[in-house]
């Protein structure tokens, strides 16, 4: 479905929206009723709350996807899509997983340093952002080897843990100058392959780890 005339609440068209206008902000239900007596029929309807106000959850979806497209970021919402895939801890559908990615997409998760996520997907999907990123090597106390985190994941630690980029348990950590871990300094095609990076946070935790000793905030 083409939305060039639908106009967005607050009076904006689509292509004068932003991400930040249609971010997912939380969910609304309602149950609406028409009729009356035995004729009294309910009708659920589920919206999603914006900056610019409620969009119908459809709808929602539907605008995201095109102004996605309108930012030539398709490959990057597949690139969510199958990163949601793999971390379907709890067997949701393949609706769920995309309407997941879609909120993560309109939040700009990817571009978030305080996403657990941040290291592991972008070494896979987009290496180049991790060339500017504050990466900051540990030793967490539940494992062993040396992990990358970012200095922003860090300074929003809790009671002094992390969440470890190996097991993705949260825990406490003794940060590591990067001389002592071979191949991480400085962080660049050159002296350091994506493929080290992954490995360096293979067992990354979720965005939705259930150990997390906070709920995710909208910032994420």
């Amino acid at each position: 479905m083409k939305y060039e005339n639908y106009r967005l609440p607050g009076g904006k068209t689509l292509s004068e929206g932003t991400f930040e206008d249609i971010r997912w902000q939380y969910g609304v239900f309602r149950c609406n009723s028409t009729g009356a007596g035995r004729d009294k029929k309910y009708t659920p309807w589920r919206a999603v709350k914006t900056k610019l106000g409620e969009i119908e959850e459809c709808d929602w979806c539907k605008l995201v996807e095109a102004v996605i497209e309108r930012e030539n970021e398709v490959p990057l919402l597949n690139a969510l899509i199958q990163w949601c895939n793999e971390h379907n801890y709890v067997s949701a559908s393949v609706s769920e997983m995309r309407k997941e990615a879609l909120q993560l997409h309109a939040s700009r998760i990817f571009d978030n340093p305080q996403w657990i996520g941040f290291i592991p997907f972008n070494a896979k999907y987009r290496p180049e952002i991790l060339n500017t990123a504050n990466i900051v090597f540990v030793r967490m106390a539940c494992c062993p080897e040396a992990g990358a985190v970012t200095q922003e994941q860090i300074d929003r630690a809790c009671s002094g843990q992390i969440s470890c980029p190996h097991c993705g348990r949260w825990n406490s950590f003794t940060i590591l100058e990067r001389e002592s871990v071979p191949g991480t300094y400085p962080f660049d095609s050159e002296h350091t392959s994506v493929e080290h990076m992954e490995h360096m946070t293979k067992k990354e935790a979720d965005t939705n780890d259930a150990d997390s000793p906070w709920e995710e905030d909208d910032e994420l």
